[in-house]
């Protein structure tokens, strides 16, 4: 086995994941967009951040951990999935 030191196997899979994310920010620059909902409060303000008619759209990485940190979360404020790789098949319209 190439990786019987955990140690190495732990640095390969490191830097093989940074490699995979910076490929990833290059294809898709919206990946680092995060929107939240807040359902309770639609005009919830934060320092640094404000929610706007219960939305609150964030590239940045401190009000993202922010916002996470918030005593509200998994209550009233709810992180957003999208999935922006959305392909249409060949037998649906575009």
């Amino acid at each position: 086995m190439p990786y019987a030191d955990p140690e190495k196997r732990r640095q390969f899979q490191k830097a093989y994941k940074r490699r995979w994310r910076a490929k990833q920010a290059k294809i898709n620059p919206l990946r680092a967009f995060k929107i939240y909902l807040c359902v309770r409060i639609p005009d919830l303000r934060m320092p640094g951040a404000s929610f706007r008619d219960s939305f609150l759209i964030t590239s940045d990485p401190e009000v993202q951990a922010r916002v996470e940190r918030h005593r509200e979360f998994g209550r009233s404020i709810f992180a957003l999935a999208l999935d922006l790789t959305c392909i249409p098949k060949e037998d649906e319209e575009e």
